[in-house]
């Protein structure tokens, strides 16, 4: 991981490190995700299940009679590390919990597939909190609860043992905390987090509809090449919307922070722009997580709407609302909502993310 977001700092820049637009060339930003466009197609040509398989499709995969498929474990790892080097809308979660699995598979010959997932839970550790790992687990309903208890202390271990990884969680580290004062503001919070949690539902049925017809659509098994064409847009992106490219989690606090000069409509744009991106490279050949990017997305969707509604709520009771909104469609799991939502946002509107969620699921079942 850390090799993988050097690599990613030396093509794009310092300052995508910080959260801020590259200030590479288009040219620059063309050749170089249009080239590893063209080592994920010749990776993944002709050969099913070598692409990276989401954080979800592992632990349903340990789930499995025949238990974990490593056939092409090391592809799968290296077209991870490329998707996420070139600056594809990307999380690194899957990366790293398909690493953690594919090694201690090897470690324990199958032998016990309940410690490859306690090891995944350790690893998610890594997030800044080592609940997350244990509510992935608890979502999949996980037939030996003390197995969580492993991954969890794995979890701390990680965080002290490779404590500069930390910051992969702490993207809202120093931002001041915002908390309704009189209960007009209070009142004007909770309308907020119920609209957000609307919005955050809508947002979350945009990413789920949209990768369902890609998926449909069967792109990369009826064109090899469609990462090349993925990675020049993407490139694209990273030049003319530089929010919708990468992971997103280091832009979190350059926005709350005004140190991105965006219009409302422009920052509206590029947060549907980077939902859209995050199913466009997962359904052609750019694989990684969509925690993070959906989590930005979402982050930026509210602070538009704030912009636009000024006077209710205040722009952390927005942005946690849609986030739990978006988050109650896209997991199976609450639990694992509430707490990559409080881990990635680090507390900042916590009561709107409870709300938004119980918004989303409420009208997700409804649905």
């Amino acid at each position: 991981m850390s090799t993988t977001l050097m690599l990613q700092k030396w093509i794009w820049g310092a300052s995508v490190e910080r959260g801020l637009p590259t200030d590479r060339s288009l040219l620059w930003c063309l050749a170089w995700s249009g080239t590893i466009g063209v080592a994920l197609s010749l990776l993944q040509r002709h050969r099913s299940n070598s692409a990276l398989p989401e954080m979800s499709e592992t632990l349903a995969e340990l789930q499995e009679p025949e238990g974990l498929n490593t056939h092409h474990g090391l592809r799968q790892v290296i077209g991870g590390m490329l998707a996420i080097t070139g600056g594809g809308t990307l999380g690194p979660e899957a990366l790293m919990t398909r690493l953690v699995a594919v090694a201690s598979h090897a470690i324990w010959k199958g032998a016990d597939r309940d410690l490859v997932a306690a090891a995944m839970a350790g690893s998610l550790g890594l997030f800044r909190s080592p609940l997350v790992g244990g509510a992935a687990i608890a979502g999949c309903q996980w037939e030996l609860i003390w197995r969580w208890l492993p991954g969890t202390i794995g979890g701390v271990a990680g965080f002290v043992a490779f404590h500069g990884l930390s910051d992969l969680g702490g993207g809202m580290r120093g931002v001041a905390y915002a908390w309704p004062s009189d209960p007009s503001q209070r009142l004007g919070a909770l309308l907020a987090a119920i609209l957000a949690g609307l919005a955050g539902w809508l947002a979350g049925q945009l990413i789920k509809c949209w990768r369902q017809w890609l998926h449909q659509l069967e792109l990369l098994q009826r064109f090899w090449w469609i990462p090349i064409g993925t990675g020049l847009l993407i490139g694209f992106c990273l030049w003319g919307l530089p929010l919708a490219g990468f992971s997103g989690e280091n832009q979190l606090q350059p926005l709350v922070l005004n140190k991105w000069t965006l219009d409302t409509s422009v920052l509206m744009l590029s947060a549907l722009a980077k939902l859209l991106m995050v199913g466009l490279c997962l359904e052609t050949g750019w694989r990684g997580g969509q925690f993070f990017p959906v989590i930005l997305a979402s982050s930026a969707f509210g602070m538009g709407l704030h912009q636009w509604i000024p006077w209710i709520g205040s722009i952390d009771t927005w942005s946690a609302g849609v986030v739990g909104g978006c988050l109650a469609v896209l997991l199976n799991s609450p639990l694992l909502g509430l707490v990559l939502g409080l881990t990635l946002l680090q507390g900042h509107g916590a009561g709107a993310l409870v709300i938004g969620l119980l918004v989303g699921l409420i009208l997700q079942r409804r649905h």
